[in-house]
């Protein structure tokens, strides 16, 4: 079992996360990696009214996990809850300023952390891995 790709692809994954928690912990401590993806993918979708719903599926959550996530953000003040313009029974998740700021210096810290993770790594190493891993997420929907 240890030597099987799917053992190595979950002990690696912890193992980034770990890493990726405390460099995150030192830019807010109690951040973690499922905080910041919440951030960034709020951020890249800036344009557009998303509430719960949207966040949990895009990013393959339960929405009672993306709601603790947003509860924790909006307590850290980095983002808040709108009504929706076309449904007022709908909240609509939108960043602050700080989370902004934030998702900013979060962002450029995982690239370094991604520079360092693929220190020793030619191009073409990362691309095969990158498309193994895209083949094996769709093997897995």
């Amino acid at each position: 079992m240890v030597d099987t790709i799917g053992f190595a692809i979950i002990s690696t994954g912890r193992m980034m996360t770990k890493n990726i928690n405390s460099v995150l912990a030192s830019l807010d401590p109690g951040i973690t990696f499922e905080q910041m993806t919440v951030l960034y993918f709020l951020s890249r979708n800036e344009e557009k009214e998303l509430i719960q719903q949207d966040i949990a599926k895009l990013l393959n959550k339960t929405k009672s996990a993306v709601l603790r996530t947003i509860n924790i953000l909006e307590k850290k003040e980095y983002l808040i809850r709108t009504s929706s313009r076309e449904d007022l029974r709908k909240n609509v998740i939108q960043l602050t300023t700080q989370g902004k700021c934030i998702i900013a210096r979060i962002h450029e810290k995982f690239l370094e952390l991604d520079l360092a993770f693929n220190n020793g790594i030619t191009k073409e190493e990362s691309d095969k891995c990158k498309t193994v891993l895209l083949k094996l997420q769709d093997k897995c929907n």
